[in-house]
């Protein structure tokens, strides 16, 4: 099946996505590598340090990650005593994951270098473009 221009610049908009999206995680991925965390890990210990404790569904939802991947590394990061499960005390048939003083210490350790890289990475726009660009991307929600 042939495929038109419309067709050719939504495919090439797709590949433009993925490719920036493949270089900005590289970047984080080298970052975190010296830290003994996976992204997911450390996205797990960044929004407990932001946002609070959450239960491992809210976590998942927040990261777009999958339940079976999320107890994994919630089991890993436990083992590392960066995080602990507490009964929630809303709904005692759920359980909520809490950072840790040592998860809390590791966060604002890399959280600055990982500023730094997207600061870096990102400095080829101006900030009226990232402005723009966040716009357009949000659009696709």
């Amino acid at each position: 099946m042939l495929y038109n221009q419309e067709d050719k610049i939504d495919l090439s908009i797709l590949i433009a996505l993925s490719r920036s999206t493949q270089t900005v995680q590289r970047r984080s991925a080298a970052i975190l590598k010296d830290s003994g965390l996976t992204t997911t890990q450390f996205g797990v210990l960044e929004a407990l340090y932001h946002k609070g404790d959450m239960t491992i569904n809210k976590i998942i939802e927040r990261l777009l990650s999958t339940s079976g991947n999320m107890t994994v590394v919630i089991n890993n990061l436990e083992k590392e005593q960066l995080v602990n499960r507490y009964v929630n005390p809303k709904d005692r048939r759920s359980t909520l994951i809490a950072i840790t003083e040592k998860g809390r210490s590791r966060v604002e350790e890399i959280f600055p270098p990982h500023l730094l890289d997207l600061k870096e990475c990102f400095s080829v726009y101006s900030e009226d473009e990232k402005e723009q660009l966040l716009d357009l991307l949000k659009k696709l929600r």
